[in-house]
């Protein structure tokens, strides 16, 4: 049985062997643009944004993709004891953030006001929500923010930075910070093997 099969094997095999192999002689034109001129991967047949950012995660038409950004950080803007006034240092801040508002006309922001623990707390909420109302009137009256695109909300002390009873810890805790949110113009980066984040 083994030995039937073998040469069956062998037969079809040289049937097989017995067709001429044909070769295309003319080349086929290439009709449409191979390249990937921007090295986005998508070619430039389908390309409809040229000079993609390298890097970005793109559609697929080689567009890029933005996403909706969330971003939380601490404008520095510190305050003496008992006090809501801005400082004029407390400015060049404020305008970073403002120019960034400004660039970004879909993006809002919520200014926090905090407190440190010295006092009462009811008062400390009153005082962390004037802070808020300071930094948040600064961007509408002296930068031009629209009123719409800035919340103000005190937190009194209950959100302290640090939690101890020195002047370092109060010092830092009676702040002011500043949640940006909305969907501006941030381009969506591809991940790598070489990507930190």
């Amino acid at each position: 049985m083994k030995k039937t099969i073998a040469i069956l094997s062998v037969l079809l095999l040289a049937g097989c062997s017995s067709q001429d192999i044909v070769t295309m002689q003319e080349t086929s034109p290439q009709l449409n643009d191979l390249r990937d001129l921007d090295y986005d991967g998508v070619i430039k047949a389908r390309e409809k944004c040229d000079e993609t950012l390298v890097g970005a995660a793109v559609d697929n038409d080689g567009c890029p993709k933005d996403k909706t950004v969330k971003q939380s950080f601490r404008l520095n803007v510190t305050f003496p004891n008992d006090s809501s006034d801005l400082r004029p240092s407390n400015y060049a801040k404020l305008e970073q953030l403002a120019d960034f508002l400004n660039d970004q006309k879909e993006a809002s922001v919520v200014i926090e006001g905090h407190a440190s623990k010295v006092g009462n707390p009811d008062y400390n909420l009153t005082l962390s929500q004037q802070r808020a109302d300071a930094v948040a009137q600064a961007l509408i009256n002296d930068f031009g923010i629209a009123p719409s695109r800035v919340e103000a909300i005190g937190f009194g002390d209950t959100e302290p930075l640090i939690n101890e009873d020195s002047d370092y810890a109060h010092d830092v805790n009676r702040r002011v910070m500043a949640t940006l949110s909305g969907n501006y113009s941030t381009t969506d980066m591809r991940w790598t093997i070489f990507t930190v984040d």
